[in-house]
């Protein structure tokens, strides 16, 4: 049986498909391959891997064809969550990307070092969440409540407020319940690297930022109301 991690490679550049398996291979990872949007679904069908590297616009010619971040909702639409690194050679659709549930954003042409760099990175950061979340059902504990109106479901990754639910990415999850654990303290960003993370982020020194902004977003918080900003230092949950 094979029990290489699984990554597979979604572009529609032959080359790039060619040279990142090579890449991969000798890295040690079992790599799949997709042309098209058709194509990745169906590999994902058949065997789901452990990470995907998606180029967000694919094969331009054709209308009909799917796009990168078409795909990536179809992944973020499954029941187990699979990591999307997006890859591409417009910068500008970095912020989509994150928005709808990426890990990452790579531009293109990368470093291979800094890129197996994120692939490790972020497997090991899906792993460390795994983990805290089968310790929480060995523990017995399955829910948390932020006063006045917050709820977050650990056994099923739920967050609702007000009854509503909030669709909330894994990392962003595991970001407001570790805030949501040690509330009233303060939080630099290299801390919360190391314990949402359970790493040294690669390439992106502020997706801390961003994963709280897009916490205040989706949870529709006012400035500072719930995650506070503590200037020059990091983030705290004031309750």
């Amino acid at each position: 049986m094979d029990n290489r991690e699984r990554i597979l490679i979604v572009d529609d550049e032959e080359a790039i498909r060619s040279a990142l398996s090579t890449f991969l291979g000798r890295l040690g990872y079992s790599v799949s391959m997709a042309d098209s949007g058709s194509s990745a679904l169906t590999v994902l069908l058949q065997r789901e891997p452990d990470l995907v590297l998606l180029d967000v616009v694919l094969d331009e010619s054709d209308p009909n064809a799917m796009s990168g971040l078409e795909i990536l909702r179809h992944i973020r639409a499954r029941d187990r969550f699979v990591p999307v690194i997006m890859l591409t050679s417009y910068p500008e659709w970095q912020v989509e990307s994150l928005g709808q549930g990426a890990i990452a954003f790579v531009t293109k042409p990368w470093d291979n070092n800094a890129l197996a760099s994120q692939i490790r990175a972020t497997l090991n950061a899906v792993q460390h969440i795994r983990q805290e979340s089968e310790r929480d059902k060995r523990d017995h504990v399955s829910q948390l409540m932020i006063p006045p109106d917050i709820e977050i479901d650990l056994e099923f990754f739920r967050v609702s407020r007000s009854g509503e639910q909030i669709d909330l990415t894994p990392i962003e999850f595991a970001l407001l319940v570790f805030l949501a654990r040690h509330p009233n303290r303060h939080w630099t960003r290299e801390q919360l690297l190391d314990h949402v993370w359970d790493y040294s982020w690669v390439g992106y020194p502020r997706t801390v930022d961003r994963h709280i902004a897009a916490l205040r977003r989706k949870l529709k918080l006012e400035r500072n109301e719930l995650i506070e900003t503590v200037h020059g230092v990091g983030y705290k949950l004031v309750i």
